[in-house]
């Protein structure tokens, strides 16, 4: 069975966790092609580019909160204040 967009995208999304909440705190993503397409503070405003820039292809939406580290949505990798220094 193939994968959906969607699923490859949440996919890449998890794997890239780490990276997306240190580019886009506090922010709604949209992926595409498992590829950030545009970012923006407010969802209306990430869903209205991202519609624009997807011209009708499937894309996924995503909120960027910091503590998702926390939460342990980066599996694989520890959070900020546990990480060797």
């Amino acid at each position: 069975m193939e994968e959906s967009a969607g699923q490859s995208n949440d996919a890449w999304f998890e794997a890239n966790l780490l990276d997306l909440v240190e580019k886009y705190p506090r922010q709604w993503i949209a992926v595409l092609d498992r590829n950030v397409i545009c970012a923006a503070a407010s969802k209306g405003r990430a869903t209205a580019e991202a519609k624009r820039i997807a011209g009708g292809r499937e894309f996924s939406l995503y909120f960027i909160e910091p503590s998702m580290l926390q939460m342990g949505f980066a599996r694989g990798r520890p959070p900020p204040d546990d990480q060797p220094g």
